[in-house]
């Protein structure tokens, strides 16, 4: 697995994320504290295709809407945004599309900025990338590789 796997790349454009102190985004506006918090929210220097082709099957995954943005479009984050949650499903996707027998966990442990209708958005962005190859089974102790592939699920 890698942690905060989706930060490969954040954008020092962005707003800073609301999992950071007020103290830190009130520095923020200086235009080289940016910089250097860009040099530690990048975690990751490769994108979910090549950690997933590298092996890489767990993912730590932390999601927020940008603050002042209409709609409910979320995105990756740490520290500052990345890309959007969207994307990066859809990327997952297009490997396991490739790998039939590959399983992937999928971690959201990390929401911020979020009220129900992100949250819901995001369920539907799951099922939307993933469809029949989303795990429905509520009682993980049950789950093996063996079910996992016999039911074609892969997240």
């Amino acid at each position: 697995g890698s942690h905060d796997s989706f930060s490969y790349w954040v954008d020092e454009k962005s707003p800073v994320g609301p999992d950071q102190a007020t103290a830190i985004k009130r520095l923020a506006r200086i235009s080289l504290v940016k910089k250097i918090m860009k040099k530690w929210s990048v975690t990751q220097n490769l994108t979910f295709k090549e950690q997933l082709e590298g092996g890489i099957r767990y993912f730590d995954l932390r999601v927020s809407s940008k603050p002042g943005e209409m709609g409910q479009e979320i995105y990756f984050i740490h520290g500052l945004f990345g890309i959007k949650v969207s994307d990066g499903l859809k990327e997952i996707n297009n490997f396991l599309e490739q790998h039939p027998k590959e399983v992937v966990f999928l971690d959201f442990n990390h929401f911020y900025a979020m009220d129900d209708s992100h949250h819901f958005y995001l369920i539907n962005r799951i099922r939307s990338a993933f469809g029949s190859k989303l795990c429905s089974v509520e009682c993980v102790e049950y789950v093996t590789l063996e079910y996992m592939w016999e039911k074609k699920h892969q997240i």
